[in-house]
């Protein structure tokens, strides 16, 4: 007997060798398929939560500015000290809750919730900001921030 034919196997036993290793390679296959489509979602998931909170986040900074921007606000001098005063905005297509809470004469603390995706109640941005109060002599009453970045993120 020589090497070639010692190497070279008999015809009897290559019997379903072929659909062994092809189906092997198919489920193979398939689990790689399946688990790059379910590594897919996820990142696409993940990725829309994220872009769903910073759009919150973008949405309750906006809502403080739109208030402390007004050119009149009268309710702050409605409530006393420690009093709360809460409303609703829609900013953007979207709800946003303002909470106004004197903390003296002239200092509030202002805070907007929303809600990060509309559809679950699950993940919220909140967003607060020290503000204080002037009243000019024409009776109106003007917020202003008390720092360049004002605002802090509430969790």
């Amino acid at each position: 007997m020589t090497a070639a034919h010692w190497f070279v196997p008999r015809q009897g036993e290559r019997r379903g060798f072929a659909l062994v290793a092809a189906l092997l390679a198919v489920v193979l296959i398939g689990a790689l398929v399946a688990g790059a489509v379910f590594v897919t979602a996820e990142e696409t998931r993940v990725g829309a939560n994220g872009a769903a909170r910073e759009l919150a986040l973008m949405t309750a900074e906006s809502a403080i500015a739109s208030l402390v921007s007004e050119a009149s606000v009268t309710r702050p001098s409605e409530v006393g000290v420690a009093g709360v005063i809460s409303e609703t905005a829609q900013i953007s297509g979207r709800q946003v809750a303002l909470y106004l809470t004197r903390l003296d004469s002239t200092v509030y603390w202002v805070v907007a919730e929303v809600a990060a995706d509309p559809r679950r109640s699950g993940a919220r941005r909140r967003i607060g900001m020290l503000v204080t109060t002037e009243r000019p002599l024409d009776g109106t009453t003007s917020i202003s921030p008390i720092s360049e970045r004002a605002w802090s993120e509430l969790f």
